[in-house]
This record gives C-alpha cells, sequence and structure tokens, in this order.
C-alpha cells in the first residue's frame, strides 16, 4: 500500500463488523477478482482467487499458487497480507493460520476470517483497469532515441499502472521525462512520469511479473479532460457488453 494516506483515512475506512468483512469476501469470490498474496516481509508473493467463504468455520479458501516452491515456502509462515484492487479501490487484509485444504475434492488454501478489512478508496484518483487484450501502451524515451514500448494495466488522472512480463529496470521517484500514452483513436499524450513504486510478484502459473506505478508530473488540463472522457467511454463500452 502506497504510505500517503493519512491515519485518519486508514481508520475510517477499516472494517470491523464481521458481517461486513463477510460480504466483502463473497463480493471478491463473485466477481473473481486476483488477490495478491504477500508474505516473508514482502519478500514472496504470489497471485490467487478466493473461492469460498464460510462464516460458520470462521474460513475462506482461496487457489494455491502455480508454484510449488512458492507454495510450500507460504506454508511455514505464521501470517501474509492479501491485496487487491477493485474498480479503483484498495481492498487488504491479513492472513493468519493458513493451511493446505481441500475444497469440492481439489486442493486449495484456507485461511481465517479477518478481524478487520482496509477498504479505501480516493475518488479523485480513481483508477480504471484496462482491456489486456490489444493493451493501450505507454512509450518511454530516457535520454536517448531508444524507446520502451509497455502495456497500461490502469489509468487515471493522477497516472498510469503498468503490468509486464519483462523485468523493469527503474528507480522508485526516478522522473522519466519523456512519455507518450497512446489511447488510441481517443488521444496522445505526451507528459512526463515519476515512479511511485515498483512491485515483483508471480502470476498465478508462476510466471514473473512487474507492476510499475507512476504519477504524472505535468499534465495539462486538456490532457486531463481527455483521460476523463476515455475513461467513461470505456466504462460505457463496458457497461454495454455487460447489458447484451
Amino acid at each position: 500500500m502506497e504510505n500517503n494516506y493519512s491515519e485518519e483515512e486508514i481508520e475510517r475506512c477499516t472494517l470491523t463488523n464481521r458481517h461486513e468483512i463477510v460480504f466483502q469476501l463473497k463480493s471478491l469470490i463473485k466477481r473473481g477478482d486476483r488477490v495478491s498474496v504477500i508474505f516473508q516481509e514482502g519478500k514472496q508473493s504470489f497471485l490467487t482467487v478466493l473461492l469460498d467463504v464460510s462464516a460458520k468455520d470462521g474460513v475462506f479458501y482461496f487457489d494455491i499458487g502455480g508454484s510449488n516452491e512458492i507454495n510450500q515456502a507460504f506454508l511455514k509462515v505464521d501470517h501474509c497480507t492479501f491485496t487487491a484492487f477493485v474498480d479503483g479501490i484498495l481492498i487488504q487484509f491479513s492472513g493468519k493460520h493458513c493451511r493446505q485444504a481441500k475444497l469440492q475434492g481439489d486442493p486449495a488454501f484456507t485461511a481465517q476470517i479477518p478481524d478487520s478489512m482496509l477498504r479505501l478508496q480516493r475518488r479523485e484518483v480513481f483508477r480504471l483497469q484496462l482491456p489486456t487484450t490489444k493493451p493501450f501502451t505507454c512509450r518511454i524515451r530516457r535520454g536517448t532515441p531508444q524507446e520502451t514500448l509497455l502495456p497500461l494495466h490502469d489509468i487515471s488522472v493522477g497516472g498510469v499502472g503498468i503490468l509486464s512480463t519483462t523485468a523493469l529496470d527503474y528507480a522508485q521517484l526516478e522522473k522519466l521525462e519523456n512519455c507518450w500514452i497512446d489511447l488510441r483513436e481517443s488521444g496522445m499524450i505526451h507528459c512526463a512520469l515519476e515512479v511511485r513504486y515498483i512491485n515483483a510478484m508471480a502470476s498465478r502459473t508462476g510466471k514473473s511479473l512487474w507492476h510499475l506505478g507512476c504519477k504524472f508530473i505535468t499534465l495539462s488540463p486538456s490532457d486531463e479532460t481527455l483521460i476523463q472522457r476515455f475513461m467513461a467511454r470505456i466504462e460505457a463500452e463496458r457497461r454495454a457488453l455487460a447489458a447484451d
């Protein structure tokens, strides 16, 4: 989680009611959202999906990772952190008493239903997750004519996120002065970005992924309007597809 949230904001957005927490877990299960499981003080992680929750037994079930080595390391830890971004909302909670289990005959992990859950949204920087098929792109030039073309994972008026299968050689707070955000028919944005965070993680199949979060340093009012219109169009297209 980014460290620029106030303590008051975190406290206000932390759920402690058991019924609300179970409801949020069921929502993640119904949507099939991907959830990052982070353990060993952030040194290890894998992607999963939540499978089921039993309020009666006080546990929830989630899919095992794609790497047997990571799965075995995970079973040795005392606690972990679950993190997901759902429609611009950060959902984060701790996992305790994690163990291997069976769910309808298939291998799974199970953990204790958390006592608290952070559900945090900043509406002014709502992030829209973008399609992974034929992705929109960001071109970055770092002082040479050579450019790096990277797929956009999400976008907001505050910045962009990139999810790449190729290792990303950037440093936190590095300024990228020459970047082009290609939104195809919606337009091209020439901008400067600042790297806010870069996380290495593993997909459910064990494949390495790099998640790069960047903040716009300079964004003109016209480009901000362009992004807002682009986000509205993507959302409208999604609603239209869901209605069919």
